[in-house]
């Protein structure tokens, strides 16, 4: 398969965790689009939001995601909000395919509850609404993915049968 694969999850789903271990199994490069960011702006993704905000943070991640993809196939763990923007799910899904980590909400409030690097995790009724609104987004990925319960071998050998269907 020669097209991106994109893991798309809220925080505290995995995909910094699946990502390496999905790109290992199936002998490709992985990338973390906050990590690209970070390494390019040389801070944070907290001092981006912090000194900027999240509009001028999303534009970057818009930016980093779609102005310079790898060119070779790659897994690309993406951060909890790219999949929202329209324009990067176009983007998406004309080059890849994407695979949400879904997660229920209290096993992402245990995962992130003493995370001080995670801006919108700060506050406990607009981190629920935020999942609420995202999970109805991150429906339109390709192939949808329970995390709870299993590890990470096993989430990324549902997801590799899940892409041998495709291919």
């Amino acid at each position: 398969m020669d097209k991106h694969i994109y893991i798309v999850g809220f925080m505290g789903s995995g995909k910094s965790t699946i990502g390496p271990v999905l790109a290992g199994r199936m002998d490709r490069p992985f990338y973390d689009l906050d990590n690209l960011i970070e390494e390019e702006q040389e801070r944070t993704i907290s001092e981006i939001f912090e000194s900027q905000g999240e509009e001028y943070f999303r534009k970057l991640e818009s930016d980093t995601l779609v102005q310079n993809p790898p060119s070779e196939p790659c897994v690309m763990a993406l951060g909890g909000g790219t999949f929202v923007n329209k324009i990067n799910r176009d983007f998406i899904s004309k080059h890849g395919i994407s695979v949400w980590l879904k997660i229920p909400l209290n096993l992402a409030k245990r995962r992130c509850r003493n995370s001080q690097h995670r801006p919108l995790a700060r506050n406990p009724e607009q981190w629920e609404s935020l999942f609420r609104r995202r999970e109805k987004i991150y429906q339109r990925t390709d192939i949808p993915v329970e995390v709870e319960g299993k590890s990470p071998p096993q989430i990324c050998a549902e997801i590799e049968g899940h892409l041998s269907e495709i291919r």
